[in-house]
């Protein structure tokens, strides 16, 4: 078996992607493997890809039809005798595929496993910076933390891989130290994709700004903070004060002062509706504006006390809907475009009940991608009576 280059207007249904498939802005579209529906290769051309590789028999010329297994059985002629593969409705209840769900996958993976040692010792030694700084008012060591943020960095290729890390490391997840861990490594990423100008300096500064935009947590009583139960407004309001200390904190430190503010503003929008002073999108620094998309896409797609984590593709929903008014757009979208990426062959469960596979990737709409469920496939901006409910781990 073998590949072949064909232009897209001569690709016809059920073929087989044998490579993946990128935008001219090194987008992925649809992953190897992928089984080519009409629609898809609508998509394609829209975007104009003008040619793509199909899996091929032993030949070289005929294309392999359908997903079945391979191996050495022969080729045959596009649609002779394949039933229509189009998206549409899936039998409910079909059977999952029968493969290894990707999060195990990557979870058994030798990088996994030194991520993720890594991460949890730079955790164990964050939380005693924090409470140093905070009960001792000691001041804080950047060049120490910031070279154990770096070495989990390190563990990861690039940003789609630093994404599946994180998603793995989910069930560590607590209100404050990994919390702060998993916005400052977003933070990075966010800098590198936004910023590509960005010095290294400001690149640090920015991740320090991650990993201490909630110290002042610490200040807030754990009854509340880890409090199962909706808050109250009181409580509501004594948690919001963690911007005051955090502040208070920070700007007596030896830090950039850029992180101290970061501290204080983090909760605000652009367009007004944040605190502690509903400032909008000019008065804030661009590091305040990236870690207010880090910590609330963290905070969404983590467990907390009294709620389980949204599923990822609603909380891009979340700022798909929302996110223009009280986001900066400059640094939102080069992140989502990216973080959706990551959720490409991943196994979710649909509203429906049916669980499926991402294929692809509706730029247009990225939290509604398309997936196949056994051999039928929704295209998601399509069906809007059908949403991902969950990833399934």
């Amino acid at each position: 078996m073998g590949s072949k280059r064909v232009f897209t207007s001569r690709v016809t249904e059920n073929m087989v992607a044998a490579e993946d498939v990128y935008t001219s802005d090194e987008q992925l579209l649809i992953p190897e493997g992928t089984l080519l529906t009409g629609e898809i290769i609508d998509a394609l051309k829209e975007r104009s890809i003008f040619a793509i590789r199909v899996k091929v028999g032993k030949d070289g010329q005929t294309p392999i039809i359908g997903d079945a297994e391979l191996g050495d059985a022969p080729a045959v002629a596009p649609l002779e005798g394949i039933p229509d593969v189009s998206l549409g409705k899936g039998a409910l209840g079909a059977e999952p595929e029968e493969e290894k769900n990707y999060y195990q996958a990557v979870r058994e993976t030798k990088e996994f496993q030194e991520f993720q040692e890594t991460f949890v010792q730079t955790v164990d030694n964050l939380k005693d910076v924090f409470n140093r700084v905070v009960m001792q008012n000691e001041q804080i060591d950047s060049e120490e933390i910031l070279a154990e943020v770096q070495d989990v960095v390190s563990k990861s290729r690039n940003s789609l891989h630093v994404l599946d890390m994180l998603q793995c490391m989910k069930g560590y997840d607590d209100v404050t130290y990994v919390h702060s861990m998993n916005v400052s490594l977003l933070c990075n990423l966010i800098g590198k994709l936004a910023l590509p100008d960005i010095s290294q300096e400001d690149l640090q500064i920015l991740t320090l700004a991650g990993l201490l935009h909630d110290v002042g947590k610490l200040m807030v009583p754990d009854d509340v903070l880890l409090k199962p139960d909706r808050l109250t407004i009181s409580e509501y309001n004594l948690v919001k004060t963690h911007v005051l200390h955090g502040n208070n904190i920070l700007k007596n430190s030896n830090l950039d002062p850029r992180i101290a503010e970061v501290a204080m503003r983090h909760h605000e929008r652009c367009d007004g509706s944040g605190y502690p002073g509903k400032y909008k999108k000019d008065q804030t620094s661009a590091f305040a504006r990236i870690v207010a998309i880090a910590d609330t896409y963290d905070a969404m797609t983590s467990d907390r006390p009294f709620r389980k984590a949204i599923c990822p593709f609603e909380a891009i929903h979340m700022f798909e809907r929302e996110g223009r008014l009280q986001y900066d757009v400059e640094y939102v979208l080069p992140f989502l475009t990216t973080a959706v990426q990551a959720y490409l062959n991943t196994h979710v469960r649909l509203s429906t009940g049916e669980v499926g596979r991402v294929v692809m990737i509706n730029k247009d709409e990225l939290s509604k991608p398309v997936v196949k469920v056994g051999q039928m496939y929704y295209d998601l901006t399509k069906e809007r009576d059908i949403a991902i409910e969950s990833l399934m781990d």
